[in-house]
């Protein structure tokens, strides 16, 4: 998709308690490759990633006061989940997840771009965590991302304006 479809196409509306069952399915989508290639079976993946929503719902509320939680839409219908902070000194991406039919085909470049376009408006930084073995890192760091730090799960990760 181009980025004008994109425009055209990709909306953000605020997450409804209404939400919570394509918000599952988000997140269960977008995660357990690293479970299946260890063997497990689809039974308990999907026991175990049910478990992990429910210690992330809780976790973000713990952990963030203000997110902008957001479902994607593209032509009106469900196609991923956007969270953002947007602190004093920075905008935190926490977490961006497209269903399997709408990745790699440009909604999550054109949402970090957005993102860029905002952070470069207020001269903050982006920053964001991601796990080390999500293919989304070569995303970020096509689109000016640079490692910052790291842990033995995840990388920090920054884009500043102007660099």
């Amino acid at each position: 998709m181009t980025e004008a479809d994109c425009a055209q196409k990709i909306s953000l509306r605020p997450v409804t308690a209404g939400d919570d069952g394509m918000l599952r399915e988000i997140y269960k989508s977008s995660r357990g490759d690293d479970l299946r290639e260890l063997g497990w079976t689809e039974d308990r993946v999907d026991e175990f990633l049910g478990m992990q929503y429910e210690a992330q719902k809780h976790f973000l509320a713990s952990e963030y006061q203000r997110p902008a939680d957001e479902l994607i839409l593209c032509d009106g219908e469900p196609a991923g989940r956007l969270i953002v902070e947007r602190r004093e000194h920075e905008i935190r991406l926490i977490d961006l997840a497209l269903l399997p039919e709408h990745r790699n085909n440009s909604i999550g470049a054109f949402l970090i771009r957005k993102l860029q376009n905002e952070a470069r408006r207020q001269e903050k930084p982006l920053r964001l965590q991601v796990i080390r073995f999500n293919r989304a890192i070569n995303l970020f760091e096509r689109l000016g991302f640079a490692r910052t730090s790291e842990t033995g799960t995840h990388f920090q990760m920054e884009w500043r304006p102007g660099v």
